[in-house]
């Protein structure tokens, strides 16, 4: 038997989807920078500090993709919203691997406090 859903539920739910995809789509940048740290061998702080920013990161992203389907599937498949989400994140890899990005937290030229005052 089908449960029917009160106005109330779905609104909730609605608030509920759009900050789980916000929260997924700032963890899995934040993770793809760290994976992309990784390959280069540049760290914003040093390997720990930026390992555990990029674990905790994907923690959250995995939850939030969890919660994310368990209430798309109280309405419709989930497998499109899988494909998109997949697509997604891999066409942010790719975008993250191609362009070079303007201002880079690694960048050697920033790593002190004296070359930000002198450019």
């Amino acid at each position: 038997m089908v449960k029917r859903k009160n106005k109330e539920e779905i609104e909730n739910d609605k608030i509920k989807f759009m900050m789980t995809g916000t929260t997924i789509i700032m963890t899995g940048t934040i993770f793809i920078y760290f994976l992309w740290a990784v390959i280069n061998n540049r760290f914003l702080v040093n390997f720990s500090v930026d390992a555990l920013v990029g674990t905790v990161a994907l923690v959250f992203l995995a939850k939030n993709m969890v919660v994310k389907y368990r209430m798309i599937e109280k309405y419709t498949k989930a497998s499109y919203y899988k494909i998109f989400d997949v697509v997604s994140l891999l066409l942010c890899l790719l975008v993250k691997i191609v362009l070079k990005i303007p201002f880079d937290f690694c960048d050697e030229r920033l790593s002190t406090p004296l070359a930000l005052m002198v450019e």
